[in-house]
């Protein structure tokens, strides 16, 4: 039997008592807990468990400090205590001031993650790689770090790893965006024999195609069946996907190999993968807009060629105060999974501007037949603030998914809240329990 939690509980008697029809979800701000407040400009988020303990570890970038910090899980009985996390430096010696995403990688293809790539889009414009070259996870002198082809600079964005054209270990797929005249573009990097240190000054870069403004997502994943590895990305115009033209012409020519450029939507930007209808396609959910109407689109998958989708519109008529609806609002990361473990799909959102910065989207009933999601903000209203992607992940190992993601500030008026979790409060922890809103972060 499938928990049904006490919030949803409350909301249906209170729509029951009332005789109204329906009514938005109250307020629900979930314990919000940081795993590092100390840098300036935390952008973004990526997890994995990279020593191999079975719990959810993290990787994040600094910005305007220019940190590249990897956070151990400390486990379930200290996830919610700050220093217990201990961030490690990983950058390996490089300067990476300007750092826009980090996220592991599994370089040698055994199964594990084993790297951190960074994507760097200030004065460096570099592509680096951060491996342990010593035998001790925690010590910072013990990883190295290289940048890859360093005389073709370029404003990366994001980059994501993985075998693309069936020969050696994984390559590495970056976006760019458009800087000091260039196009921004999706390029990949074959990787060559052997490991790093030895072979870090081989990597060949290779361009994919055209992206419009900058990267905003990058995904491999096969999109027609043909179990060769695609690039799924998005820029601020709509999302698409290169398909692999296949290993042969990625080895033998693969600087005149053509990648077909397929768009799926020309509206939207940030994206995320959801399997909401078993049917062995999974669907996307795109970030539509940044006013109180269209939040997202539902984007259905109709057939297994990756070529034909559906749109349906995710609506909300209370996503903002009547006041605020003129200042900036972009909605900044998209996920979606079984948050609350009942029979409707949760889509759980992160946004930058004036407004609540973390709220979830649930449908009232199926999607194709309804456009006006059910509402709830998880975080309390802020007159500025700027939250990056998130990752729903089981942060303290309690069964049911958290929220991860960081809150990057200003730069240099306001440092942000930093790397934080928002803790699920289906099965709530004893230090909160009473029902208190939300943890006051020390900073």
């Amino acid at each position: 039997m499938k928990y049904f939690p006490r919030y949803k509980t409350g909301l249906v008697l209170a729509v029951c008592l009332s005789g109204a029809g329906y009514s938005y979800a109250p307020d629900i701000y979930w314990p919000m807990w940081a795993i590092d407040t100390s840098g300036n400009g935390a952008d973004g988020v990526y997890t994995g468990d990279i020593n191999h303990d079975g719990l959810v570890d993290v990787v994040s970038g600094w910005e305007q400090s220019g940190d590249l910090r990897l956070y151990l899980n400390p486990g379930p009985g200290a996830v919610r205590q700050t220093a217990a996390w201990a961030g490690i430096d990983i950058s390996g010696g490089l300067a990476i001031v300007g750092i826009e995403d980090a996220a592991f990688a599994d370089l040698d293809l055994d199964g594990r993650y084993d790297t951190v790539v960074s994507s760097i889009e200030g004065k460096t414009q570099s592509l680096d790689i951060h491996w342990l070259q010593g035998s001790d996870i925690t010590r910072p002198a013990d990883w190295r770090g290289a940048s890859l082809a360093p005389a073709k600079h370029a404003g990366y964005m994001k980059a994501r790893a993985a075998q693309i054209d069936g020969v050696n270990g994984a390559d590495i797929v970056a976006g760019t965006r458009e800087l000091d005249g260039k196009t921004p573009g999706i390029y990949w990097f074959k990787a060559p024999a052997g490991i790093p240190p030895a072979n870090v000054d081989q990597w060949q870069r290779f361009y994919v195609g055209p992206v419009d403004v900058k990267t905003v997502t990058l995904v491999i994943k096969d999109m027609d069946g043909d179990t060769l590895p695609d690039i799924v990305f998005s820029g601020r115009k709509g999302v698409g996907w290169y398909r692999n033209p296949g290993y042969e012409a990625l080895t033998q020519s693969p600087a005149s190999a053509v990648w077909e450029r397929i768009v799926i939507t020309d509206k939207g930007s940030e994206f995320a993968f959801c399997d909401h209808i078993v049917d062995g396609m999974e669907d996307i959910i795109v970030a539509a807009s940044h006013d109180s109407g269209m939040v997202a689109k539902w984007l259905k998958r109709l057939d297994a060629t990756g070529r034909h989708w559906a749109e349906y519109p995710i609506r909300s008529d209370s996503l903002r105060k009547a006041g605020s609806r003129s200042r900036k609002f972009v909605i900044k990361g998209v996920a979606c999974g079984y948050v609350d473990e009942d029979d409707r799909i949760d889509v759980v959102f992160t946004s930058s501007g004036d407004g609540h910065g973390v709220f979830m989207m649930t449908p009232r009933t199926d999607i194709p037949r309804g456009e006006t999601w059910d509402l709830m903000n998880l975080t309390p209203y802020a007159d500025y603030m700027k939250y990056d992607n998130l990752r729903l992940v089981d942060i303290d190992a309690d069964g049911d998914l958290d929220i991860l993601t960081t809150e990057e500030g200003e730069g240099l008026i306001s440092h942000g809240k930093g790397v934080l979790w928002l803790e699920n409060p289906r099965e709530p922890h004893p230090s909160i329990a009473d029902g208190s809103a939300i943890r006051v972060i020390p900073r």
